[in-house]
């Protein structure tokens, strides 16, 4: 059965990553008395923002049983361009990141549709293209985002702000495009048997188009995120999200195949894994052991989806 606007099947997807948000909520609550501190609630909202957003974008593509692998390249393009434009350019520099993460997506699109080439090659090869255009753009961490910025959007790091704002609209539009449009139940159709819905006359490279479209728009949404965050840019900052992107969505209950998942769940798995990462800083571990840790999670969630579609399949 596909998800097509249910809250209720979107809940149930996402309480697996909500048990695991809570657990180690608990534990960092427990062993640090920081955690419910107002500054660190307000800098976890802006450390989601990016992820959920990246994660968000990179699951309209698993819905339609794709992979987007070049999103971290995205961000860390997104991150250069702004931190060389945006003192010229002003809040025109914005506009301009989000036009360069369409022109990815865009990309990404033209070789799976028209060349045929398999989504997993096309954007990995997206990615090494993207990636050495950042590193020409900016060889290492450095430029300069107008504060401006910062100050508009992150402010004091409160826990009600701009990126709670944005998190809450943007889930809430995607959460009624996949749910109760027509686009959103092609999308839904496509990743569960593209033969059947091509005979259903659904037109498939349109569909394929705009998802790769709204994968590279999210990635620059979040490069921009990240951007204003560190006020600069950084040519290599966004290639932890790629895994972290798809870890979150698996975790959120969308199946690497297509065709299931929601975008509740999507961002439950996003919290989840910010919470774990907080958690780590709090308790001063290993940051090597939060590697092993994402690794571990990914690997178990996927177990738990394959056990999953076999239950099914019998």
């Amino acid at each position: 059965m596909l998800p097509r606007g249910s809250l209720r099947i979107n809940l149930l997807l996402g309480v697996p990553a909500l048990l695991l948000a809570a657990a180690v909520v608990a534990v960092a609550a427990i062993w640090s008395g920081d955690f419910f501190a107002a500054g660190n609630l307000g800098n976890l909202v802006n450390r989601v923002l990016p992820l959920a957003l990246t994660a968000l974008g990179q699951a309209f593509v698993l819905f339609a049983g794709r992979i987007d692998l070049s999103v971290g390249s995205i961000i860390s393009l997104a991150t250069a361009i702004l931190a060389t434009t945006s003192n010229e350019l002003g809040w025109l520099a914005i506009p301009l990141v989000l036009a360069a993460g369409l022109a990815c997506g865009a990309l990404n699109a033209a070789g799976v549709i028209w060349l045929r080439i398999n989504p997993l090659i096309m954007t990995l090869a997206t990615a090494a293209v993207v990636k050495g255009i950042a590193m020409l753009l900016l060889p290492s961490p450095g430029g300069e985002v107008d504060y401006g910025f910062y100050d508009l959007f992150y402010g004091q790091d409160l826990l009600v702000g701009w990126p709670l704002a944005v998190i809450v609209a943007v889930f809430a539009l995607a959460f009624i495009m996949l749910g109760f449009t027509r686009f959103g139940r092609r999308i839904y159709a496509l990743g569960s048997d593209e033969r059947a819905a091509y005979a259903n006359g659904v037109d498939v490279r349109r569909v394929e188009w705009s998802v790769f479209l709204l994968s590279g728009l999210f990635s620059a949404a979040a490069g921009i995120a990240v951007g204003i965050k560190i006020l600069s840019g950084d040519p290599l900052i966004g290639d932890s999200f790629t895994l972290d992107a798809i870890a979150a969505a698996v975790l959120g209950g969308v199946a690497l195949t297509g065709g299931r998942g929601g975008v509740l769940g999507v961002l439950a798995g996003s919290i989840a894994l910010v919470l774990i990462a907080n958690a780590f800083n709090l308790l001063e571990l290993d940051p090597n052991l939060q590697q092993i840790a994402k690794g571990l999670i990914f690997v178990v969630a996927l177990m738990l989806f394959m056990r999953g579609a076999a239950k099914r399949a019998a």
